[in-house]
């Protein structure tokens, strides 16, 4: 493989501005993929004998199988949310005699080239070592790594597609929802087939040219995406979208905060990063699975656990108020805009979509009237004090946010201090002890009321809280504004 093009990307890191702050964010996420890396081999060499021990009528590496097919959408799931892709500046290639399809290889080499695709090595492998140790033929040993490596080398082409392609994303995303249906009302078993497959394949390991076979006409297809779209306007360059001028009337029936609100709104809908994360906020709606399907959980965890289901989108999009209106703050600034109806319309914003998260909530009424009035107590929490809290942290992160980037895993490290880090106590550990306290000296009753109660203060004294934000606000105005400028 010619290197050329990674002496480029090496070359332009090394001659990049504030080259020893992006060395120090290297060095940091590298300690943390030896973590989570430590972790997945150490998952790999306890998983094995650990069912063994646990099902020792049944035959370990079989029930590995049966569980395959969720390790794989699990994987999928964060190699689309967190996997960096590789970027390539085409402009310039595209002047120079230098063959596409090079460009494309080196694009598809380097993205085989990420730590999500250790996985096999650090996670698979040592099973096999284990399948072997247990007496299991080697040629079986090396069709069954060589085959699971194969899919979840198959998972990058497809976070690959997925993230260039809407259409893409929606056939992945339409195909799960149907083989979940198949599996779960129409009594086909679909997604247990990998299962089934493997089973097989460990019986014939010729079975292993299958993933294979599929491994080379997902890269083909990607190989074929990437050369149709070797353009400015293509898959590899930044996305331009034409603006729509959506007027949003409906909400002006918030007279004044509807600029604001409207604004937001357009923000969202126009963006690949704010439509990220509105969907990361979503998802925060099923964390509660985690915690009320399990017996015996100390209820401080449940307690944590209500405060994410309705705050998800206060928790992400908030954190990063006003920081969403980087690249234009400074035209915001200069018009004759009142900050306290600025803020205000962000309190609104936060504040509707924990209503909205708390009346999806309804469904864990199935656990129990007392799950779901934690779950309220939570979303009067956020709503009264969890978005001052919010809004607060914001003011800390002085870091421009790249609108039509998608947020990945680091990309936004140098938005973390110290300060930002103890902001996190107050919203996580406050509602905590607001509910402990009382119910460990009185009853669960007790700490329903106090925790709500705190909530129900903070929109007591919401204009006076309100003229202290916009005090600070006002006094870090020209720092933000300095910060929001530096790319």
């Amino acid at each position: 493989m010619p290197t050329s093009l990674f002496q480029l990307s090496r070359k332009k890191f090394m001659r990049a501005p504030q080259l020893e702050a992006k060395l120090a964010i290297k060095i940091l996420m590298g300690f943390v993929v030896l973590y989570f890396g430590g972790s997945l081999l150490f998952a790999g060499i306890a998983v094995y004998p650990i069912l063994s021990d646990l099902l020792p009528e049944r035959d370990a590496i079989s029930v590995i199988n049966s569980v395959l097919v969720l390790i794989f959408i699990l994987e999928l799931i964060i190699r689309y949310f967190l996997q960096q892709l590789p970027v390539t500046e085409i402009k310039s290639f595209l002047l120079l005699s230098i063959p596409k399809k090079r460009i494309i290889r080196n694009v598809l080499f380097r993205s085989l080239l990420s730590v999500y695709n250790a996985i096999p090595v650090l996670f698979y492998l040592p099973i096999s070592i284990s399948m072997f140790q247990d007496d299991y033929a080697l040629g079986q040993v090396i069709a069954w790594w060589v085959a699971v490596t194969a899919f979840s080398l198959c998972l990058n082409f497809i976070s690959f597609l997925a993230n260039k392609n809407n259409k893409a994303l929606a056939g992945f995303v339409i195909l799960i929802i149907l083989l979940y249906l198949s599996e779960s009302y129409m009594d086909f078993e679909t997604l247990r087939a990998v299962g089934y497959f493997f089973d097989a394949l460990i019986m014939q390991p010729l079975w292993v040219l299958v993933p294979l076979g599929i491994f080379v006409l997902l890269y083909q297809i990607t190989f074929s995406f990437l050369k149709k779209n070797l353009n400015l306007e293509g898959a590899l360059a930044a996305k331009k979208e034409v603006a729509n001028a959506g007027r949003y009337d409906f909400l002006d029936v918030f007279g004044s905060h509807a600029f604001f609100l409207k604004n937001d709104l357009r923000l969202i809908v126009r963006n690949v990063r704010p439509k990220n994360i509105v969907l990361m906020s979503f998802l925060f709606l099923f964390y509660g699975l985690f915690f009320f399907t399990q017996d015996n959980q100390p209820e401080s965890l449940l307690v944590f656990a209500s405060i994410f289901i309705s705050g998800g989108f206060l928790l992400t999009y908030g954190n990063y108020v006003p920081a969403w209106d980087s690249e234009y703050y400074a035209f915001l600034m200069t018009q004759n805009l009142s900050y306290k109806k600025y803020l205000d319309s962000k309190w609104r914003l936060m504040t509707f979509a924990v209503i909205v998260s708390t009346v999806l909530s309804l469904p864990y009424l199935y656990f129990g009237v007392k799950t779901y009035l934690m779950i309220l107590s939570g979303a009067a929490f956020n709503i009264g004090l969890g978005t001052w809290i919010t809004l607060y942290g914001g003011l800390l992160n002085k870091q421009p946010l790249k609108l039509n980037v998608k947020a990945k895993a680091f990309e936004n490290t140098q938005a973390f201090s110290g300060k930002m880090m103890l902001m996190i106590f107050p919203k996580m550990v406050l509602p905590v002890l607001l509910y402990i306290i009382p119910a460990t000296l009185f009853n669960p009753t007790a700490g329903y009321i106090t925790l709500a109660a705190s909530g129900v203060l903070g929109i007591v004294f919401k204009n006076q809280i309100l003229t202290q934000m916009v005090k600070l606000f006002a006094k870090q105005k020209h720092e933000m504004l300095q910060a929001f400028t530096q790319k």
